[in-house]
């Protein structure tokens, strides 16, 4: 495992993102903060909805492409304040400082325009290299994340590829720049176990060669477990605990994190039954005053009511008034 430098590569501060809707602001994500450091991977998980993509996106300044929002906070990339820049200052940290991997990669990549192309794009943009050189370090870039044949598959679209390959394309294209940040959105879904497994050894490899930082978003704990330093775990908007890999799938505080694991381990139950988390998530336009997770938690009392818990702790954090006992 890395552990994080003392100047983390990426801060996020206190971010939030509200939708407006004619019933009222929606808050998607509230008081998000967690740093990451060079070489270090860090995994946010958590169910539909909950808030992952939503602050993935807004790192990256995309969601006001799709629609009004608003979105707060600071959001640092080496201490500069990515919030503050212009929308053509940020369009030279798409790419170059920060790249994605977006969960669909039929959604991301562009039928009309062949894979070397879409490649070399991002090469001309932002290192400025001739056509020919952007070819051939396109070229080179899908070699590099395992793809067979990788001058012939330049010219090819992406429906001539496999669900696989297209995966390997979207890395490639993420790292075409070099970035010193990657975010990984859902990277392995719809893949089945075997590609999943070489998609995430390729990321770690890679990982270690370039020294990204990374940052994963996904429900997976199983993904989690095997390329993560450290795991944030999201509720309802909020995060509600944060703590290294091992800490955490040992002995979550939580009771949401609880009851994640319990799930994600239900073939361990000797009922041979699911666990399940009792109720539904609350809606985004009715929450709770207190805990967003107390109308579902066995743990609830009176005083979950009143206030949102506020996250305590270092090296693992942990966001509610009577957590799961867990040792120091």
């Amino acid at each position: 495992m890395t552990s994080p430098a003392s100047q983390p590569v990426l801060a996020v501060e206190d971010l939030g993102v509200e939708f407006p809707t004619s019933r009222g602001a929606v808050k998607a994500v509230s008081g998000l903060s967690f740093s990451l450091g060079a070489g270090e991977t860090l995994a946010i998980v958590g169910e539909s909805g909950c808030g992952k993509s939503t602050a993935a996106m807004s790192i990256l300044g995309l969601l006001a492409m799709r629609g009004p929002c608003r979105v707060t906070g600071r959001v640092l990339l080496e201490g500069r304040d990515l919030m503050a820049l212009s929308p053509r200052a940020m369009r030279e940290v798409r790419g170059r400082g920060i790249g994605m991997i977006f969960q669909d990669p039929m959604m991301a990549l562009n039928p009309v325009f062949t894979i070397g192309w879409q490649i070399a794009e991002s090469l001309r943009i932002h290192q400025g290299l001739s056509a020919g050189a952007a070819h051939k370090r396109a070229i080179e870039l899908l070699d590099l994340v395992g793809i067979p044949s990788p001058a012939e598959r330049c010219d090819q679209y992406p429906h001539n590829l496999s669900g696989g390959m297209r995966q390997r394309v979207m890395i490639a294209i993420a790292l075409a720049c070099q970035p010193k940040v990657l975010i990984a959105d859902e990277p392995t879904t719809a893949l089945d176990v075997t590609i999943q497994a070489q998609v995430l050894a390729l990321i770690q490899r890679l990982k270690r060669e370039l020294g990204m930082a990374v940052l994963l978003i996904t429900h997976d704990l199983g993904v989690v477990w095997e390329v993560a330093d450290r795991v944030a775990v999201m509720y309802a908007g909020r995060k509600v605990e944060e703590a290294p890999v091992a800490d955490l799938f040992g002995a979550p505080a939580h009771p949401y994190a609880r009851g994640l694991l319990r799930a994600a381990r239900w073939k361990d139950d000797t009922s041979g039954r699911l666990p399940e988390i009792g109720g539904t998530v609350p809606s985004p336009l009715a929450m709770p005053k207190g805990c967003s997770f107390a109308p579902r938690c066995g743990r609830a009392a009176a005083d979950c009511g009143k206030a949102p818990p506020a996250l305590t702790g270092t090296a693992r954090q942990v966001a509610c008034y009577h957590p799961e006992p867990v040792a120091a």
